[in-house]
Parts: structure tokens; C-alpha cells; sequence
């Protein structure tokens, strides 16, 4: 294993930010159980930030070229989490430099794009990874765990939403977010994503959905303070039906306009066998029902179980596995696991079909709401 791997960042907002952060505590929460990540270069729209990042962050070079920065001789890995619409050039480059790539969900703005990517990654046999960071909150992990075991047994239904607040603001202005040519979607893919990987790693692939798009503020100033507005082209809110493969039925919501909610990621499953609950604003704790358990007199054991899953990562020197989980700490994980993965010469997970298959999903919930919410087939990756 190489002592260090050399960073390209390409786009530093605040999820360049988390991730710079994670890449330094790294070192010291999982030692040298991986080669410790070196500050290479930062790019960024204008050189005004790349400069601000450059500093704040310690890198040895900034500018304002991301595909500059993504083949530069002097980088083994680019991080990708720039606007949708720049991740096909972004990635391209760097995965024809023979750089690992590790790329912010979704995979792109489109299904179109979202496939030039799966082939660029293919042609390249580059390492490629997905954030999904919520996949490594230990209570997920733990989740995964018992479906795998077959626990649960089969899953019948399932419900799961993200849901954020701040969108419900006809004054916040207008921002690549809001604009279908540069994000691609809107709720959907910003907080569904999550949403449809969550449920592909836990309960199985999609085959088809009923979708529903709304957007409520249909024009927004473009620029804070501005008296000029522009339209807004993307969904403030997305619900869907969806049926998948393996016969279980359930519903998804994802709203940048839920008042009174902060980070809202919440799913409950339901099988033959049990049942569990998870709420990311209660992130500690997985919630478990199993039907053997034997009843009796007051209940007997029957009943809800709240496992203490916290901040057990294995391998990990700190923090210790009793305390209390952080937001960024699961993003720590999906970062850790991506450069193990290339180290060790292992396929990352999540990788390209993850965040394709979450693309297909997306493409499909949109072309279920553009045909007044008519069954819709997921197309296959």
C-alpha cells in the first residue's frame, strides 16, 4: 500500500468543505489503515474561491481549470462534487488520466449523461465511487446487517422520506439547484437519491413508479436582495409510488419545502419476520420489531427494540464507539472505504451501478409525473 494518495478537489462548497475536513481526520481515525490523503489541488468556478479554498484547506495549488485539475500529473484521485451538470466532463478527464474518481451523488443530470459515465468508467477501468454517505451511519450498517442474516424475512412494504425545509422561501433566489439544465431535478435528486439507495441497498432493485412532481415557487430572484426574478425549471417536492422486483410495494417523499424540518431522513420496513424504523434526527439508534418474539402475560417480549448502534465503526481509534454519532462522521466512512477500496485494488461500493441505477429510478419517477402519474418502468443500467 502506497503511504499517501494526491487529491484533486473539483468544486469547494460545503460538501468540499466535509469532505476536506473528513480527509485530514482520516490519518488519525483509522491510522495506517490507508494512505493518508495529500492536498494537491483545488479548482473552482472563480479564482476568488479557488484562492479562499487553496487557504483554508492547505492545498498546494488552486485555480480556476477543473479538468485541468483532474489530469494534472501530480493528482491520484479526484474528488468530484462540483454542480450536476460538470460531473460528465469532470469525470471524463480524469478517468482518462487514470484517475480514481469519487463523485457526489446523483451521478449526473441526466440519464444520458449518467451513462456516458458508466461507459467512460468501463472503458477506463479506473476505481469510481459514489457518495451515499447515509449507507455508513452504524444504524444502517446495522440494518443491512439483519436483512442480510434474513432476519426480517421477506419485505412487503416500506415508506421512506427526506424531507428539508428553506425552499418554502419565494425571496431565497435562484441557484443551479433550481435549474433543471444544471441540477437536473430538484427535491428528487437532491434528497431522493439518498432516498432510492437507501432502499436499493436495503430492500432490492426498483422495477417501476408513479410519480408526482410539484414546484410551488415557480419564480425566484436571481440574486439575493434582486427585484428580477427568473423561472424556476426543477420540483420543490417529489412523491412515487414503486414496486420492485423482488414483490415489495411503498411509497418515497422528498421535500426541500417541509417547514419545520431540519435533516429529515426517516424509513420504516416492514417484513413477514419484523420490522425496522430508522430517523437520522435520532441517529444512534436503530429500531427493531421481530414477530418470534414470544408474547404473553403484559406483552411478554414483544415489542419495539432500540439498539444502541452510535459510533461503532470497527477499526476505528476514535472517537469511541459510546459516543454520540456526528453528521459528517458517515461521510468519514464513505470516504474511508473509497480510498481502501483503491489501495487494496477492490471494486468501491458504492460505485458506478449505484449511481446509475439511482439515476434510472429518477429518470423514471420524472417521466411517471410528465405522464400524469402513470406506471412507469425503471429502465435497466
Amino acid at each position: 500500500m502506497a503511504d499517501s494518495i494526491r487529491l484533486a478537489m473539483t468544486g469547494y462548497g460545503v460538501i468540499g468543505r466535509v469532505h476536506s475536513l473528513n480527509y485530514r481526520q482520516l490519518p488519525i481515525i483509522y491510522g495506517a489503515h490507508i494512505p493518508a490523503p495529500v492536498f494537491q489541488r483545488v479548482a473552482t468556478s472563480r479564482r476568488e474561491t479557488a484562492t479562499a479554498a487553496q487557504q483554508e484547506a492547505g492545498f498546494l495549488h488552486g485555480g480556476t481549470n477543473l479538468e485541468e485539475a483532474a489530469v494534472a500529473d501530480d493528482v491520484d484521485m479526484v474528488d468530484v462534487n462540483v454542480p450536476n451538470h460538470l460531473h460528465l466532463p469532470v469525470v471524463e478527464a480524469a478517468l482518462g488520466a487514470g484517475k480514481a474518481v469519487y463523485c457526489e451523488k446523483p451521478l449526473a443530470e441526466s440519464v444520458s449523461s449518467a451513462r456516458s459515465i458508466a461507459r467512460a468508467v468501463a472503458a477506463s477501468g479506473s476505481p469510481f465511487g459514489m457518495v451515499f454517505q447515509y449507507r455508513f451511519v452504524p444504524a444502517i450498517l446495522r440494518a443491512k446487517q439483519l436483512v442480510d442474516e434474513g432476519r426480517l424475512g421477506r419485505v412487503l412494504t416500506f415508506h421512506a422520506e427526506y424531507l428539508h425545509s428553506g425552499y418554502q422561501d419565494p425571496n431565497r433566489p435562484l441557484s443551479w439547484r433550481t435549474n433543471k439544465d444544471e441540477g437536473g431535478s430538484g427535491a428528487l435528486g437532491d434528497l431522493g437519491s439518498h432516498v432510492i439507495d437507501l432502499l436499493r441497498h436495503l430492500v432490492g432493485e426498483f422495477s417501476a413508479v408513479q410519480g408526482q412532481l410539484e414546484t410551488y415557487v415557480s419564480e425566484r430572484p436571481v440574486a439575493k436582495g434582486a427585484d428580477e426574478t427568473a423561472p424556476v425549471t426543477v420540483d420543490d417536492a417529489a412523491w412515487f409510488r414503486a414496486r420492485l422486483h423482488n414483490g415489495a410495494v411503498g411509497t418515497v417523499e422528498a421535500s426541500r419545502v417541509a417547514t419545520g424540518t431540519l435533516d429529515a431522513l426517516r424509513f420504516r420496513i416492514h417484513a413477514r419476520k419484523g420490522a425496522i424504523h430508522f430517523d437520522l434526527m435520532d441517529p444512534n439508534f436503530l429500531y427493531l420489531y421481530e414477530e418470534g418474539r414470544s408474547g404473553g402475560a403484559y406483552g411478554g417480549e414483544k415489542g419495539w427494540q432500540r439498539l444502541e448502534t452510535v459510533s461503532h465503526y470497527p477499526g476505528a481509534a476514535v472517537p469511541p464507539g459510546r459516543g454520540p454519532l456526528g453528521w459528517a462522521r458517515a461521510h468519514a466512512e464513505n470516504q474511508y472505504r473509497f480510498i481502501k477500496a483503491v489501495s487494496e485494488g477492490e471494486e468501491p461500493a458504492p460505485g458506478i451501478v449505484d449511481g446509475l441505477r439511482a439515476q434510472l429510478v429518477i429518470d423514471a419517477v420524472e417521466r411517471s409525473a410528465a405522464a400524469d402519474g402513470a406506471w412507469t418502468a425503471v429502465e435497466s443500467a
